[in-house]
């Protein structure tokens, strides 16, 4: 994960009027003080790439903007001194004669629109590997949840077209590494990918390695980043199935009974024999087995780590640009530091590029307390940014209506997260994913025992209310700081009310259906192509700063502010209302909706926003 990119905000006073420039030019010590034309990427807004190396003489880095690029007028009077050795997105804007500089990362998914794509779950693009263990592993009428459905790598680049007019620009997909081969005890098979038994192989039922090849060339041709899902946690059940097998290319190395080299910790499951306190002891949740998942030994000069280690080196040789890690809480921080900063260097050695990472630690956030305290500084100082359950949650307790939630408990934890992590933009924020009940789920379910802990209720809300407050949702994550993640059919409204064996409803495994649907007119697609566009335009929207303009418990309206780079957000949980935010960062002028319909007049920093329930207002700044 890198630092926060710095903006530096000039004025350039004694520029001429905006009505003079026909073209700007860019001299500095980044092209030996050439003259070299900038690019018009809107009215009055010109923009140029720079990478700037050591200085002139014994000055600094430094660059001006000319008129007419022969330095006929002597202006501006001052440079404008950058670091060295840094590459950045210069931007002039000819009428208000200001120049806004970005420094420009190698690599950056703060500018991305993340889908996570379950795999076996999205779409079957070749059906003759459905069967390749065995019949007994694959449901083909989709009944039996835990076994394989038919969704694979090809299937998924057959379905670029549909995610790329989405809008989305990075792929997460669940691990594709071989899973077991012969089901457990229950029947259920490794479909979800985190069984794996060979890290440098791709599993059968998913496809082959020029498959993958295949699917990374065609997001590659679409500008998309592919993230891996990565399980260094844990290999396959210990007490059935392969009891722990573990291969390396297809040569076998140990099992939970065979393990001589010590691959594995031996020290018992993690609240066994009614010891629930343990999932509260740092050293037994790091140590000893996740349910009965046979638990890797990371220790330092261990087999273990140097195969996990390498294994990632596989995949980031078939171009996987990011990693999301599974279960960190479950492994010392000093592992995942290592593993961070080897896979980063050996990245930018051989394909010359950074690395971004991200992890699950369930019900970590901002918020956190207990146990999972200490996800706030694995997040600041571990090298993987973490999935922000605390964000999750609490837009699901406003969403459904909670007593004592609502847009003052969203607007404190969006506070709070600049407060606590160390680069809030860096973070991962989603409404749904694989291990709790869908969003739409929760929203129209009349269950009263609810989540995973059976501590909440349902909303029993309408269809087409529960979907305007999925869209609600959305919009909340598209506009604030941190990467958004869309869970696959979350734009479909994806639902399921069956309960699982633990009296869950629409959990683990009913929260991976197939995919719905690949229609494209939905509104919650749209909303999500739209968003995606403007994420990609705005630098505000990327890293700026969020600040509250207006708020009560019903309605929230907040600002993203890159200095000349200004975007509003005005959302309504209540009864339609009006409400006048001022302060704002928008020039005078009316406004368009970047979601359609409303129009907004600004004056003076102020402006009226009239807001039906569950409706979103955006406005973005006019250059």
């Amino acid at each position: 994960m890198k630092n926060k990119i710095v903006l530096l905000s000039v004025l350039l006073a004694s520029l001429p009027a905006a009505a003079d420039w026909n073209q700007a030019y860019f001299r500095g010590t980044a092209n030996d003080w050439q003259s070299e034309s900038m690019v018009k990427v809107k009215p009055n807004h010109w923009q140029i790439v720079k990478k700037f190396n050591t200085g002139d003489g014994n000055n600094p880095p430094s660059f001006k903007v000319d008129r007419f690029g022969d330095w006929s007028e002597n202006y501006p009077i001052n440079n404008y001194v950058v670091d060295p050795n840094k590459t950045y997105e210069i931007n002039f804007y000819d009428d208000t004669n200001t120049v806004i500089v970005h420094e420009k990362l190698p690599f950056d998914m703060r500018d991305e629109t993340m889908y996570f794509v379950f795999l076996d779950r999205f779409y079957d693009g070749d059906s003759s590997n459905n069967t390749s263990t065995g019949a007994n592993m694959y449901s083909a009428d989709k009944s039996d949840f835990k076994k394989y459905f038919g969704g694979d790598l090809k299937g998924l680049t057959a379905k670029l077209d549909y995610l790329h007019d989405m809008g989305i620009t990075a792929i997460w997909i669940t691990p594709p590494a071989d899973n077991i081969n012969v089901p457990d005890s229950r029947g259920g098979a490794g479909y979800h990918g985190y069984w794996g038994r060979d890290f440098f192989k791709v599993d059968e039922h998913l496809g082959t390695v020029d498959d993958f090849k295949a699917l990374k060339k065609k997001m590659d041709s679409y500008g998309m980043k592919l993230v891996l899902d990565y399980a260094p946690n844990h290999s396959n059940p210990d007490d059935e199935g392969e009891f722990g097998a573990l291969y390396k290319n297809g040569v076998r190395l140990a099992d939970y009974n065979n393990d001589s080299s010590g691959y594995y910790h031996r020290n018992g499951a993690i609240a066994a024999n009614g010891q629930d306190w343990e999932w509260d002891d740092a050293w037994a949740v790091r140590n000893k087995t996740l349910f009965n998942l046979t638990d890797f030994d990371q220790r330092k000069g261990g087999p273990a780590r140097q195969y996990l280690i390498d294994g990632a080196k596989f995949w980031v040789d078939l171009g996987v640009d990011a990693i999301r890690i599974d279960a960190v809480k479950h492994m010392d921080k000093e592992f995942i530091q290592d593993f961070t900063g080897q896979i980063n260097a050996y990245a930018k050695q051989s394909q010359g590029k950074d690395f971004y990472f991200f992890g699950e630690w369930m019900d970590s956030g901002a918020d956190a307390t207990g146990s999972n305290f200490a996800s706030i500084d694995f997040a600041n100082t571990s090298g993987s940014a973490l999935l922000d359950f605390g964000l999750r949650n609490t837009i699901e307790n406003a969403l459904l209506g909670h007593h004592g939630t609502g847009m003052y408990a969203i607007n404190n934890y969006m506070k709070l997260r600049d407060q606590k992590f160390t680069s809030s933009d860096w973070q991962v924020i989603f409404l749904d994913n694989h291990d709790a009940p869908r969003l739409s789920t929760v929203l129209r379910s009349d269950a009263t025992n609810f989540g995973p802990g059976k501590d909440k209720w349902g909303g029993r809300q309408s269809i087409p209310f529960a979907q305007d407050r999925v869209e609600l949702g959305l919009a909340l994550i598209m506009t604030s700081r941190g990467i958004p993640c869309i869970y696959y059919g979350t734009e479909h409204y994806a639902a399921n009310f069956t309960t699982n064996g633990f009296g869950q409803q629409g959990n683990d495994p009913y929260n991976r259906e197939m995919m719905p649907s690949f229609d494209k007119t939905t509104p919650a697609y749209q909303m999500i192509k739209k968003l995606s566009k403007l994420r990609k335009e705005s630098f505000a929207i990327q890293q700026g700063s969020y600040i509250e303009r207006w708020i009560s418990n019903d309605v929230l309206v907040y600002e993203r502010n890159a200095g000349d780079d200004v975007v509003v957000v005005a959302m309504n949980l209540g009864n339609s209302t009006s409400v006048n935010a001022i302060n704002l960062g928008l020039a005078n002028g009316t406004y368009d909706n970047v979601l359609g319909g409303d129009q907004v007049v600004v004056a003076n920093g102020s402006a009226t926003f009239n807001l039906d329930q569950n409706e979103v207002i955006v406005l973005h700044t006019k250059n």
